[in-house]
């Protein structure tokens, strides 16, 4: 596999040979969608670079991200374990290119292989997990720590310090108003933390951002990168390392 390859499919080692045959290359454009609340998902998705955002999407329409998904998952998992409706509004927040497979197909290895099987298992744990933290992230800390957080996941997901995209997204999936947000980026842009252009933004200090972030950026991207039973110090991530989640 490349440099670039799924991190997932490559932890699956000489098992990937039971899936290799029924994956697709595709290519999914920002503001694809690739499921709504109540579909049913016949497809997993791998990323090979881009990022994918669920969505939890409200009566009134508000929408508020759970997750955020890049080269480290498997979109539509859970799907493949059994859970086969849509809970949230799946959209591809930057072009992603992908490998695709039919959920039938990857049951069916995981049926065959135990490594599969686990690996799908561990995953969606993980996952959930990491939407509980999120959640109750939400719910307690300021706009400027989730959104330093966010920030920060983000750039840890592409593996670059640029975010190519506009502030109305930052706003979207906080799910706060643009004024709150285009406020906080001004104090953090102010501060030397970051750059920002035109629909683009770069972190300029990641460190400190860290600082300016609740605990919950640690304890998410712990959640999103090792399993914390054999996780026993600290480990890089883009570059950063990052103290024990609390």
């Amino acid at each position: 596999m490349s440099a670039r390859a799924n991190r997932f499919l490559a932890s699956l080692g000489e098992d990937i040979e039971l899936i290799r045959p029924h994956l697709r290359e595709t290519v999914l454009l920002p503001g694809q969608v690739l499921w709504e609340p109540g579909d049913t998902v016949s497809t997993v998705f791998f990323l090979d670079e881009g990022a994918i955002s669920k969505l939890t999407v409200f009566a009134d329409g508000t929408e508020i991200e759970c997750a955020l998904i890049g080269r480290d998952g498997a979109v539509g998992a859970t799907s493949a374990i059994g859970l086969k409706t849509a809970i949230t509004r799946d959209v591809c927040l930057l072009k992603a290119r992908a490998s695709c497979i039919e959920t039938g197909a990857l049951e069916q290895a995981a049926q065959i292989s135990e490594r599969v099987h686990h690996a799908l298992d561990d995953y969606c744990a993980w996952k959930m997990r990491y939407i509980i933290r999120n959640g109750a992230c939400n719910a307690l800390h300021s706009v400027e720590q989730r959104l330093c957080r966010w920030l920060l996941t983000c750039t840890d997901v592409l593996e670059r310090q640029q975010i190519d995209v506009t502030q109305d997204i930052f706003a979207k999936m906080l799910g706060v108003q643009r004024t709150s947000v285009n406020a906080t980026l001004r104090r953090l842009q102010a501060d030397g933390l970051i750059r920002i252009g035109r629909g683009r933004l770069i972190l300029a200090a990641p460190s400190a951002l860290i600082d300016r972030a609740c605990r919950c950026y640690c304890a998410l991207r712990m959640a999103d990168v090792v399993h914390p039973q054999t996780w026993t110090g600290p480990v890089p991530v883009a570059g950063r390392v990052m103290s024990p989640p609390e």
